[in-house]
């Protein structure tokens, strides 16, 4: 011990003299110098990506790039594929809790927030610019309980994560005259897409409009209104599902259905039986998310070299129209655990990691080697493949980084077409994990679906449409939502 001192006294006295030298230096930065580093550990989710050969999470380029940026001592950890959130709840019972973990499960971090494991981050965010410019004023509010902030909540890098559009032979469209609807950018009314369904199985004898399995049709949901479970109706929230226009949307729906216009398989489509009836010519029109599309339409062009897949403008009814985004505003909340000792140096790393300069690296590496830019934009290299790794470091993301992704990939072409119709945003994604909420949400769904697909085919008569609103309550559905509209009274509109 005694030697330990020796030398750190030796180290400053020789900083010192250097500082006569360079007095820039203060006394200051010369202890910190001569002290140990600071140890952040860092906590990640599992992918599939693998390392190159003899490196690890804790030795490549990307890590050595952050250590000598931040001046901490980092250590990641990289989470098991099966029940990572065990290991966490060991790390955090252990007394030594890592410092930084990204927490991509919103039920997870409901839990840690109600049993009081995460540290409010307020005191600190005033010296976090970067930070501060990241994340929208409205996000916040997600990770906001009783007035603090538990987290920072990293906007969506994918806009249109989750969404699907109306997916048509195009050239079958326009040889039945329907040219204007094929190239239309605005939404295309109800009438007109029955038309649209009424003429191919007129005159094509195919299925006109197919959709896995669900209650829930995206884009005819948007054109009466019910495009996401909770909405703001006047000056409250309301359930979508148990309202007059859920009725109106399954009435429109059954008329489909019964008049052969909506695949009867459709309540045990598989997505697969959806790519299968689409390349078999079986089926005209169909949901299909932009992600499906891709390998959709290569292998139908493989087996359809003049025909055309493409997306057409969704439906507008009597409530409107739009897609539901069926992601958070948020993709990820960067949590620091309460029993850290380094909350203070956590979140300058996590600004650090929000400077465009750190995370365009992470991202894409070197410029010349990685990428080049060409026309002010980014065009990801050979080399980069090599770098998949990288998907362990991307704590923060932004929508122009994803559409680089995109466009390597191949999606972009699609994603593009589907994008200018995500409008909805459910409210509820805007709130903390809220109990009363999160209890009951996976039981809510089962019923609606259940229920939508049986007043959909006709096995149950819309008359009994409020026993399926009885059954919801029974479920918790209104407790839930007089705790949403608590919230959204108290904190959100505030």
């Amino acid at each position: 011990m005694k030697m330990r001192k020796s030398i750190s006294i030796l180290l400053v006295l020789g900083l010192l003299v250097t500082g006569i030298f360079y007095p820039n230096i203060t006394y200051k930065n010369l202890l910190w110098a001569a002290e140990k580093k600071v140890t952040l550990t860092v906590v990640v989710p599992y992918n599939v990506e693998s390392f190159l050969p003899g490196e690890d999470e804790n030795n490549n380029e990307i890590i050595n790039y952050l250590r000598e940026k931040s001046g901490f001592d980092l250590k990641w950890i990289i989470l098991p594929p099966d029940q990572p959130w065990e290991k966490v709840s060991m790390m955090l019972a252990s007394g030594d809790p890592p410092d930084i973990i990204n927490c991509t499960d919103r039920t997870i971090f409901g839990q840690y927030l109600q049993q009081g494991l995460l540290a409010p981050i307020d005191e600190y965010l005033p010296n976090c610019p970067n930070i501060n410019k990241l994340v929208p004023k409205e996000v916040w509010s997600a990770v906001t309980w009783k007035g603090r902030r538990y987290g920072v909540p990293i906007p969506q890098n994918q806009y249109i994560a989750g969404t699907s559009g109306i997916f048509v032979r195009k050239d079958w469209l326009r040889d039945l005259g329907f040219k204007k609807e094929v190239t239309s950018k605005e939404p295309i009314s109800l009438n007109v897409y029955y038309k649209m369904l009424k003429t191919i199985k007129d005159k094509k004898g195919v299925i006109p409009f197919t959709v896995a399995s669900t209650g829930l049709i995206s884009g005819f949901t948007g054109a009466f209104g019910i495009g996401t479970a909770y909405k703001v109706k006047g000056n409250k929230i309301v359930y979508s599902y148990v309202q007059p226009e859920a009725k109106e949307y399954l009435a429109y729906m059954n008329k489909l259905y019964k008049e052969g216009l909506l695949d009867p398989e459709f309540p045990v489509n598989k997505s697969g039986n959806i790519q299968e009836k689409l390349v078999a010519g079986r089926v005209a029109m169909a949901v299909v998310g932009w992600a499906a599309a891709l390998p959709i339409d290569r292998a139908f062009k493989e087996k359809n070299p003049t025909g055309e897949l493409g997306y057409i403008a969704p439906p507008k009814g009597p409530r409107g129209w739009g897609i539901a985004n069926h992601s958070s505003p948020l993709r990820t909340t960067l949590i620091i655990p309460a029993q850290s000792k380094r909350i203070k140096e956590a979140m300058q790393f996590l600004d650090l990691m929000a400077r465009p300069d750190i995370y365009n690296f992470v991202s894409f590496g070197i410029e010349g080697k990685h990428y080049v830019r060409e026309k002010g934009e980014i065009k990801l290299l050979p080399e980069y493949q090599k770098r998949r790794w990288q998907i362990y470091y991307i704590l923060v993301d932004t929508q122009e980084a994803f559409a680089v992704r995109l466009r390597d990939k191949g999606f972009k072409v699609y994603s593009d077409q589907v994008a200018p119709y995500c409008t909805l945003y459910p409210i509820d994604g805007y709130a903390p994990p809220i109990p009363e909420v999160m209890s009951v949400a996976a039981d809510l769904n089962s019923l609606v679906e259940e229920y939508f697909i049986r007043f959909i085919t006709g096995d149950l008569d819309l008359n009994k449409f409020d026993e399926f609103v009885k059954e919801w309550k029974a479920k918790g559905g209104e407790k839930a939502l007089d705790a949403l509209n608590k919230w959204y009274r108290e904190e959100y509109k505030k």
